[in-house]
């Protein structure tokens, strides 16, 4: 298209509550499919604004455009007065070239983000700036599907669908079943334990340790995921993590998604020789991750697991808030000429395990 950037309003029912700036913070999607992301967003009830240069073929051998070019965009995105959420395009490689840009900012254009506290979505790559914006920030954000995923058709509507209702704050949270990666120490009645979901990909997470702004997971359930990861290699990034600290304090760990191993069965004993030295429960649950089922995450929000006896077997559940508190959910569901949902409204997308 010749144009520069196209701006989509609403869903035809005058709604502007949610405002989505689109960025392009790693790898090179398809130009093609730009026109697709406005649409998408359009028929979901929100506005977007979609910037036809984000993507610059020849421009990087890796990235979607060069360093400068996605660092200005990703630093308007996150302090323009338009847009409550950041969508990352796709993930693949090179979001976390772009937080030297941020720590160079003045203190005014810091103070903005601080300010902002826009919902970032996506994950893989955007687990970088999941990190940044949640500890130098204290944003809250979304692990969930990217819109070149979106586009291409290639995950589940049913985690497309959760994804919109998170964002647009028509639900209340999600919840999850999960699985004991060991025996859990105490009767499933007698769990409860909360904190804030961190993590995401394990790649980027690892990658953070020796920065400013490295993952601590202290008071956290801690979430890891990964692709294409051997079980040797998976094993060696966990006992760094336990030697740098990550996980000294942690609520509990939870491992989504760890997609095209080479053994899965190897994947899982490594998984129960981590569980078998840690002080804290560890569990499993499906369906998150980069699979085709990639249901959404609220990262930094406050969360639950809770286990209780079912037909005499022990069951264990993850519930996590929205990311919007009460107040804004109702100035959203005012905007959208619909009620709030209550308490019921939560995203139950569990499986059977």
């Amino acid at each position: 298209m010749s144009i520069a950037a196209v701006d989509v309003g609403g869903d035809g029912r005058g709604t502007t509550a949610v405002r989505v700036r689109v960025i392009a913070p790693s790898s090179m999607g398809k130009p093609s499919n730009l026109e697709a992301f406005s649409r998408f967003l359009w028929d979901a009830g929100m506005s977007a604004h979609v910037d036809h240069s984000m993507y610059r073929p020849g421009a990087d051998p890796f990235y979607a455009n060069t360093d400068q070019h996605r660092a200005d965009d990703l630093v308007d995105a996150l302090t323009d007065d338009v847009s409550t959420v950041v969508w990352c395009a796709r993930g693949g490689e090179g979001a976390s070239r772009l937080i030297p840009y941020l720590e160079a900012l003045p203190a005014d254009r810091k103070q903005k983000i601080r300010d902002a506290r826009k919902t970032l979505v996506g994950y893989s790559d955007a687990t970088a700036l999941h990190v940044y914006l949640q500890r130098v920030y204290g944003w809250r954000t979304v692990h969930g599907t990217m819109l070149e995923m979106i586009a291409d058709r290639v995950v589940a509507q049913q985690s497309v669908d959760a994804l919109v209702a998170l964002v647009t704050g028509r639900s209340d949270g999600v919840r999850y079943e999960l699985r004991p990666v060991v025996a859990v120490d105490r009767r499933p009645d007698e769990l409860s334990l909360r904190g804030r979901v961190a993590g995401g990909n394990m790649t980027l997470v690892e990658n953070t340790l020796g920065t400013a702004f490295d993952f601590r997971g202290d008071g956290k359930i801690v979430f890891l995921e990964d692709v294409h990861v051997q079980p040797y290699s998976l094993e060696r990034s966990l006992d760094h993590m336990k030697l740098a600290g990550v996980f000294r304090g942690a609520v509990a760990v939870v491992f989504g998604s760890f997609s095209d191993t080479s053994d899965e069965r190897l994947i899982a004993l490594v998984f129960r020789r981590f569980a078998a030295t840690v002080p804290f429960p560890v569990f499993c649950v499906d369906g998150i991750g980069h699979g085709y089922v990639n249901d959404p995450l609220p990262l930094n929000t406050d969360a639950t697991v809770v286990g209780q006896m079912r037909l005499g077997s022990p069951t264990y559940t993850l519930t996590v808030d929205s990311i919007y508190d009460a107040d804004t959910r109702n100035r959203m569901a005012a905007s959208l000429d619909q009620p709030v949902a209550g308490a019921g409204a939560i995203a139950d997308v569990t499986r059977e395990v």
